[in-house]
């Protein structure tokens, strides 16, 4: 993995090296933010923190002509106040070269990134690949090491962990778009107990997934999703939608979801029996005119052994917006005011702000309702085209009335502060 490293840094070095020969562009952003808050412990006592965060992400594009780019984001993260536990708090996203149209039939992708996939979403240290046959027929392809789960820019060695996974893209089928994917992800083959060294199934996952998509005439879009799970032989989440345009001015979507959690062929949480849940939901977007819109959405949750109900009803405006939500059933019971502003002074200035209000219940037997509330108000200083500064106000209370030592049941004033930059740079011939 060692020489794998090497090999791509050299890559990287030899891209950046083509971007003198040819037009390239250069973009990116910078953020720097600081967030103070006081924390409420177990122990009542409480404690405040000054985090501070780092950003940055760069792209470097159109590399000797191409359809070719190099770029990463990354995140640092570090607590001042917090003495003691602080530790190396980064995390890289993705980090990786990407060309596209090679031959006008191939894309091609290496280094750490995303893939969003049927069979669900993976992070990969390796290679993926799609090519395009005919009538918009398209194969591809993905292979590498699983990132470590603290993000950090280490490569994990191939017996710790490993994914693949091949899809067949049908753009144009009678029914419809339709992807269909296998992929599978393996863990460690073992570890070590008393000096012993002890082998296990390292089998994590491997799934089908399809996914469907097809615009309906006069009516809207339809979607559909399966995966199912090899190992188990049974169905782990299933995805249908439509989106119906009733009028120019009404839109309604429907939702249903079928899903069982997403454990580890090999974990120990496999003896605890089958867990699963529906979802049904239900909303509607009617546009009173072109400053005004009301939304109104249910949902209906069924559990192995309970149920629970959701419903928001929603009045927005170009500058603000306010809305109702509530939940009943077996998870308990909650109803709340959320209310958001937003307004632009001039070219440089906006200010914004929001209170939220609820009131909850954790069980039916409950006597007494819990509150919280939070209020919050900003502003925000294009104080150049191309970077703003950020200020923000939070204010956070809350009362558990049948948790009486509770220790969260005080007030917290925050702020936060954040500095973004941004740029856009043409160089080469």
């Amino acid at each position: 993995m060692r020489r794998l490293a090497m090999t791509a840094l050299a890559l990287l070095g030899g891209i950046v090296a083509l971007a003198a020969a040819e037009a390239t562009v250069l973009s990116g952003r910078v953020g720097v933010s600081s967030y103070l808050w006081e924390r409420s412990e177990l122990d009542t006592t409480e404690t405040r923190h000054l985090q501070n965060t780092g950003t940055l992400s760069l792209r470097l594009a159109r590399i000797a002509g191409q359809d070719l780019c190099v770029s990463t984001s990354m995140r640092g993260r570090y607590d001042a106040r917090n003495r003691g536990d602080n530790t190396d708090d980064y995390r890289v996203y993705h980090f990786n070269v990407r060309w596209r149209n090679v031959a006008d039939r191939v894309d091609l992708e290496a280094g750490r990134h995303r893939l969003y996939w049927p069979t669900g979403t993976v992070n990969i240290d390796g290679g993926s690949a799609e090519a395009r046959l005919w009538r918009g027929i398209s194969i591809g392809g993905y292979y590498g090491v699983t990132p470590p789960e603290d993000g950090s820019l280490k490569l994990t060695e191939f017996d710790e962990g490993h994914a693949y996974g091949a899809r067949l893209n049908l753009p144009k089928c009678r029914l419809g778009r339709i992807i269909v994917a296998f992929a599978e992800r393996r863990g460690a083959h073992g570890y070590v107990v008393d000096g012993q060294a002890v082998e296990v199934n390292n089998l994590i996952s491997r799934r089908i997934g399809i996914d469907w998509r097809r615009p309906i005439d006069g009516f809207g879009t339809a979607y559909g999703q399966l995966v199912y799970q090899i190992p188990t032989h049974r169905i782990g989440r299933v995805h249908l939608s439509a989106r119906w345009r009733a009028t120019p001015t009404v839109s309604v979507h429907g939702q249903f979801r079928y899903r069982r959690p997403d454990i580890a062929y090999n974990s120990i949480f496999w003896v605890f029996g089958p867990s699963r849940y529906y979802e049904a939901r239900l909303r509607a977007n009617i546009r009173l005119n072109p400053t005004w819109t009301v939304n109104v959405g249910g949902t209906y949750v069924d559990f192995v052994d309970d149920n629970t109900q959701r419903f928001d009803v929603g009045l927005s405006h170009r500058y603000f917006s306010v809305m109702i939500h509530g939940k009943a059933g077996g998870a308990g019971s909650t109803m709340g005011l959320t209310g958001n502003a937003l307004y632009p002074i001039n070219d440089r200035w906006t200010v914004h702000g929001g209170a939220r209000y609820s009131s909850y219940e954790f069980g039916e037997d409950q006597e007494d309702a819990n509150w919280e509330t939070a209020i919050w108000g900003g502003a925000r200083w294009n104080w150049m085209t191309q970077s703003s500064i950020e200020l923000e106000a939070q204010f956070l209370s809350q009362d558990v009335t049948t948790q009486q030592d509770f220790a969260g049941n005080e007030s917290d004033f925050r702020l936060m502060a954040r500095i973004s930059y941004w740029f856009f740079n043409r160089f080469g011939a």
